[in-house]
């Protein structure tokens, strides 16, 4: 049966489609048809014939007026569907468009606040996709004014699969614009029975300023721990960054000792010597590594040498290689980070951990101030971290998941950014991570106390705690409206951070702390925790607790709360 809906249509406007023949629907009469655009009484569009596997559709409409859309319920699927105008896209955003009993409800973005509301256990200050599964951050710059990130995204459904480079683009940092999909894999893989795609890269602004992006290419791929392939692409974006105009492959091969694990590019210019340079995430002989690579003009590269080797002790406790390295400079030093997938820390059982390390850099020789790894992120809820440069700051967005507690099935999406943060170094030369203070433009209220140091919570609004004083002892226990709780604790001069979802295996701890300062966001679900200025930071994601009705503050074995704040916050997506 044909279904039947009316669409408005300017002239230049483009949809995008990912379908497929719905299973069950084998004969091939059935899905004759399934999709068609018509324009008064002449057929502009149509899906013929329907393959079992997702693909994707386009088409652009060169006329003005409106369009008819016919489509066949019973035998087609379709997870996403989005139209938009290049002209202004960049301000409007795409229009998702959601065909659901016989008709289409379009989702513009003056409707996204509703969308974004409706799911309680949806973040409200961190970017999410719209719908279906996000991961890394990817290719983060600031382009005319505006930051632009784009993301590891799988379009068909809220679980992992073959990769694509979703892209949105903001003003602050905080409230964003949907805008098309900017990266497929090289090939179809649904049709393949494949996983693989566009992995995970960086932006990259030239001597001549000129942007182009470096990316991991997994190719086909059919086991997700080994024997396959990655090489590495350079893109030249359009002119409105909407599309590649330009996919090169640059590098195909790693160096003698490695294997599989070969991708996550960061690239940087070196003006003194006029030559680039490039890290990857690795593994040598089995121990992660991180590779620096050279080239003269930034398509042509050589490997140079081992950046750096991970101690023997990673490789023993499962670590297979450094993922999303990022190596960048500092307040005149130069910071290292990466991710050990696959390793678990055997004194507290914590997992796939994100280290830093500063030092100079030097005749492309990286020289730690210390051997000693940096913990970035003790609650470990904070992976595959990526930074950039604007307006003099060096600014970091990370997954907020792990792989330990997997989303309740049922909603929309999968996948959130963390809060974005500044980075700098304290005076031990440490990477300290702060919240971008443009969040605080979305404060709404203080929060009331019914006794001292027990705030009451408006369910469903992000709020914000910053205590200072001699924090010794402190405690946050945290309370939602579903009787679930959360708690922070400063103990033997830990900070350890617990939520519903804990069984005691796994032990979420800070190193040990002087703790003076303290700053606590709860959103939804995702708990980011700053102390001392930002020199310890934990994160974890509770599907458990989705809303909170109230703080309480104990302070114990004899500290003192000289000064605090704390607020409720609106939905960046309303504002």
């Amino acid at each position: 049966m044909k279904n039947r809906a009316q669409l408005d249509a300017e002239r230049g406007v483009r949809f995008e489609i990912w379908a497929r023949k719905k299973p069950g629907k084998s004969a091939p009469e059935d899905d004759a048809d399934a999709f068609v655009l018509r324009a008064g009484d002449r057929v502009v569009y149509r899906i013929a014939r329907l393959p079992p596997y997702f693909q994707f559709y386009s088409y652009t409409h060169y006329a003005a007026g409106p369009l008819t859309l016919e489509w066949d319920h019973g035998a087609i699927e379709i997870p996403l569907l989005y139209s938009f105008n290049p002209d202004d896209v960049a301000e409007k955003g795409v229009t998702f468009l959601e065909l659901r009993d016989g008709r289409v409800i379009a989702r513009p973005r003056t409707s996204w606040p509703e969308w974004y509301e409706s799911d309680a256990n949806r973040p409200q200050l961190r970017f999410s996709p719209f719908q279906a599964w996000m991961n890394d951050p990817n290719g983060l710059c600031f382009v005319d004014g505006r930051y632009h990130l784009f993301y590891q995204f799988h379009p068909v459904e809220s679980e992992w699969g073959p990769m694509h480079w979703g892209h949105a683009v903001s003003d602050d940092l905080y409230r964003w614009i949907h805008l098309p999909i900017f990266l497929h894999p090289e090939q179809n893989l649904w049709s393949l029975g494949a996983t693989g795609g566009a992995f995970s890269g960086s932006a990259f602004v030239g001597p001549e300023g000129k942007l182009s992006f470096y990316y991991t290419e997994r190719l086909p791929a059919y086991d997700l721990f080994k024997d396959y392939k990655e090489v590495q692409k350079r893109v030249l974006p359009s002119a409105d960054l909407l599309r590649p105009d330009a996919d090169k492959l640059v590098l195909v091969n790693g160096p003698d000792g490695s294997a599989h694990d070969f991708r996550d590019p960061k690239v940087w210019y070196d003006a003194a010597r006029g030559t680039f340079r490039m890290v990857l995430g690795a593994a040598i002989d089995g121990d992660p590594a991180v590779l620096l690579y050279g080239s003269e003009d930034g398509e042509d590269w050589k490997f140079l040498s081992v950046l750096y080797r991970a101690p023997e002790h990673f490789r023993r406790h499962g670590a297979r290689c450094v993922e999303c390295p990022d190596f960048f400079k500092l307040d005149g030093h130069h910071v290292l980070v990466m991710g050990f997938v696959g390793y678990t820390e055997p004194e507290t059982g914590r997992h796939n951990l994100l280290y830093a390390q500063v030092g100079t850099f030097e005749g492309d020789r990286f020289m730690p101030a210390t051997p000693t790894l940096q913990e970035l992120d003790f609650g470990t809820d904070f992976y595959a971290m990526q930074s950039f440069l604007a307006k003099d700051r060096q600014i970091a967005f990370a997954w907020l998941f792990n792989w330990e507690f997997r989303k309740p099935g049922g909603s929309p999406y999968s996948g959130e950014l963390s809060l974005p943060r500044v980075l700098g170094l304290d005076a031990q030369r440490n990477l300290t991570m702060m919240p971008e203070k443009g969040c605080q433009r979305l404060r709404a209220r203080t929060l009331p106390q019914s006794a001292p140091f027990q705030f009451a919570c408006e369910p469903g609004r992000p709020i914000e705690l910053s205590l200072a004083g001699d924090l010794d002892g402190v405690q946050i226990i945290a309370r939602g409206s579903d009787g679930e709780s959360f708690r922070l604790a400063h103990s033997a001069r830990r900070l350890e951070l617990a939520v519903a979802e804990d069984n005691g295996d796994i032990e979420y701890r800070s190193a040990p702390l002087t703790l003076e300062r303290l700053t606590l966001f709860f959103d939804r679900g995702v708990v980011e925790v700053f102390a001392n200025g930002g020199a310890v930071c934990g994160t974890r994601r509770t599907y458990k607790i989705t809303d909170l009705t109230s703080l309480e503050v104990k302070s114990t074995d004899g500290g003192r709360i000289e000064s605090y704040e704390a607020w409720s916050y609106d939905s960046a997506w309303s504002n």
